[in-house]
């Protein structure tokens, strides 16, 4: 393998941190650019490299001197006069292998450069393989365009159209090519770039290229800001963990009514709208090193509402608007299928079902194997029962937002782990909020062993769930085997109810499952009931769980505590969760909104709760071992 290295710029830019050094040797972490390029070419095979040089040429080939060429062959070759990038490839063209990776001089970077090989090898119709990925400036950057299968269409450079919209893949100045492609160009007049001149004449000449996406790291080092930025990165250690050998966490997006507003089926740009703080939220996972990917079921395609090419635009507007904000996504995962016919217009090939809409796990399972994620760092965030759905068969964890459908449209009848007021929220509960939850919760259920029940109570959103949630997961990381079991499920439809918290709540009926699934003698599934909230109605069977002798049970409810009576004292571990009380009237509130009833009906159930739930939950209290007053809540209110 070979690999050509662009050194021969002058780094005016960089003066000031320079002097008089050629800006490939500028020091990153103790050890000049070009050395970080060399090793990392040298570790993935790659035995002969061709350095271009010019400003400065002596100290580069003295630096190599010094490291006695680091074991493999390293040649420096003075270009002469600027060429430009292309026109410096040009013109050592003979001292080229047939095919050869492309590295510009001021670029830190910590590539597969293996992967990228087999990847340019596998596509033998094309002529260079560009290296692309999203950034959080793309209006400043050099972009590229795809068709669905990778085969660049367009190279768009900076500037770009303020009034058109471009995908957020930015051209990294890394690049595989096949040298028998640029033999037409031999004689071609410098300087000649490759982004801005030969890649796009290549194209006009109908010329394959290909485009690898990687959210690997690679970032031009040629300003003292960006330089700062790379010097930081490497000492944070935010480079290595960037490596795709590295497991990734990831928070997986729904699209419509998550990022953006929901208005029905999204089948042309005017209907495209982001949700406000859904680009600040998606900076914040950013920042915090998540990959941040958007998994979504577009069956407009399918039932003939829009075309791949408007849909591509679409998601071109959303990658444009999330980055003139500093935000972006990693990719882009989305399933066009619909098993429904019926539609006018509707693609016949796609009217099938598939093992890629949600909640099928195709997308997630796709997604994690490209980016080698980490399920259990990672959540899954939407505004759907649908997600949550899929977040259960993938094994990650859920975050159900109130925007969009905030849940409440019952396709599915699954419970999320945490419910937050939109993204922003999701955002700032799993970066901040979320450990200091944990940490609470381990402290709490120190001595808890498997087989044994957790009793989660307190007054309606006072945050059970969130703690509930918590407890599952500190017990799951310790290996216990944990199934939540909230009573909300065992709500009578509203014909059905009596009077006091007690009488909402079939009490009778809880009680003899609860019986049943702490008096397990081996792995058995019960199938549980759910209440949908809209509708007011009670389904039972629509839930099934696995439990064993072994399984830890977390009962969580308003009524939990006042049923604590069915274990025995030594097996059961007892929590009342507590909020400020005006805090807990907003929550309520909110929720009843959300449901759709008016601003006076929500307070006047606020009321009524007061008389006859607060009493009968407040003296439950008595019997919990521990009050716990939940921070949490407080802190993700605040943020929000």
């Amino acid at each position: 393998m070979q690999a050509v290295v662009l050194a021969g710029g002058r780094g005016t830019r960089l003066r000031s941190r320079t002097g008089d050094l050629p800006k490939s040797l500028v020091d990153v972490g103790g050890r000049p650019l070009l050395e970080h390029q060399i090793v990392l070419a040298k570790q993935h095979g790659i035995e002969r490299i061709l350095i271009l040089v010019n400003h400065g040429a002596g100290q580069i080939v003295e630096f190599c001197n010094q490291r006695e060429n680091w074991g493999i062959d390293v040649r420096c070759v003075d270009d002469g006069a600027p060429r430009g990038t292309a026109g410096a490839v040009l013109s050592v063209l003979d001292m080229l292998d047939d095919n050869f990776l492309t590295i510009y001089g001021d670029t830190m970077l910590d590539i597969d450069f293996t992967r990228f090989k087999c990847f340019h090898e596998k596509h033998k119709a094309a002529a260079a393989t560009v290296f692309s990925h999203p950034n959080d400036h793309p209006h400043d950057s050099d972009l590229i365009e795809t068709s669905e299968d990778g085969i660049v269409t367009a190279f768009h450079t900076y500037p770009h159209d303020p009034g058109c919209y471009y995908p957020n893949k930015v051209s990294a100045a890394l690049y595989y090519i096949r040298k028998q492609a640029l033999s037409r160009w031999r004689a071609a007049v410098t300087p000649l770039d490759f982004g801005k001149d030969l890649f796009p004449e290549m194209l006009r000449a109908g010329i394959e290229i290909r485009s690898y996406s990687s959210p690997e790291y690679i970032r031009d080092a040629g300003t003292p800001e960006r330089l700062d930025k790379v010097c930081a990165d490497f000492e944070s250690g935010r480079i290595a963990r960037a490596s795709l050998a590295s497991p990734q966490k990831a928070v997986f997006l729904d699209r419509d009514g998550c990022i953006n507003v929901d208005y029905g089926h999204i089948d042309r740009l005017e209907r495209f709208e982001l949700i406000e703080r859904a680009a600040a939220a998606i900076t914040c996972f950013n920042r915090a090193e998540y990959r941040t990917i958007v998994v979504t079921n577009q069956p407009v395609v399918a039932r003939g509402d829009c075309s791949l090419r408007d849909l591509r635009m679409i998601h071109n507007k959303m990658e444009t608007e999330l980055g003139r904000c500093g935000a972006f996504v990693d990719a882009i995962y989305f399933c066009p299928h619909h098993p429904d016919r019926g539609f006018i217009g509707e693609v016949e090939a796609l009217k099938i079902r598939c093992e890629c809409r949600k909640p099928s796990t195709g997308l997630i399972n796709e997604a994690v194997e490209a980016f080698n994620i980490d399920r259990s760092q990672s959540w899954v965030i939407g505004d759907s029962s649908t997600d949550v759905a899929l977040a259960k068969r993938s094994g990650i964890r859920s975050i159900l937002v109130e925007t969009g459908a905030g849940g409440l449209d019952n396709k599915y009848h699954v419970m999320p782990d945490y419910t937050v007021s939109d993204l922003f929220e999701a955002a700032k509960f799993i970066l901040a909020v979320h450990p200091t939850l944990i940490n609470s919760a381990s402290d709490l259920i120190a001595y808890v062993k498997p087989g044994d029940v957790c009793f989660v109570g307190g007054l309606s959103r006072s945050g059970k769930s969130f703690l509930a949630s918590a407890i599952a997961e500190v017990l799951r990381g310790r290996g216990f085997e944990t199934q939540i079991v909230a009573l909300d499920r065992w709500i009578r439809s509203a014909g059905d109810r009596k009077p006091t918290v007690m009488g909402r709540y079939n009490v009778d009926e809880i009680r003899k499952v609860l019986s049943r699934l702490v008096g397990v003698r081996s792995r058995e599934t019960r199938d549980l009931p759910y209440y949908e909230k809209l509708s007011r109605i009670s389904h039972p069977g629509s839930e099934r769980i696995t439990i064993s002798p072994e399984t830890v049970l977390v009962v969580e409810g308003t009524v939990a505590l006042s049923l604590s009576d069915v274990v025995s004292r030594g097996r059961a571990h007892t929590f009342f969760v507590d909020i400020e009380e005006e805090l807990r009237r907003c929550r309520v509130t909110r929720e009843y909104l959300r449901r759709g009833v008016d601003r006076e009906v929500a307070a006047s159930t606020y009321s009524s709760r007061q008389e006859d739930e607060t009493p009968i939950v407040l003296a439950s209290r008595a019997s919990a071992k521990h009050c716990v007053r939940l921070r949490a809540i407080e802190l993700i209110e605040a943020v929000g």
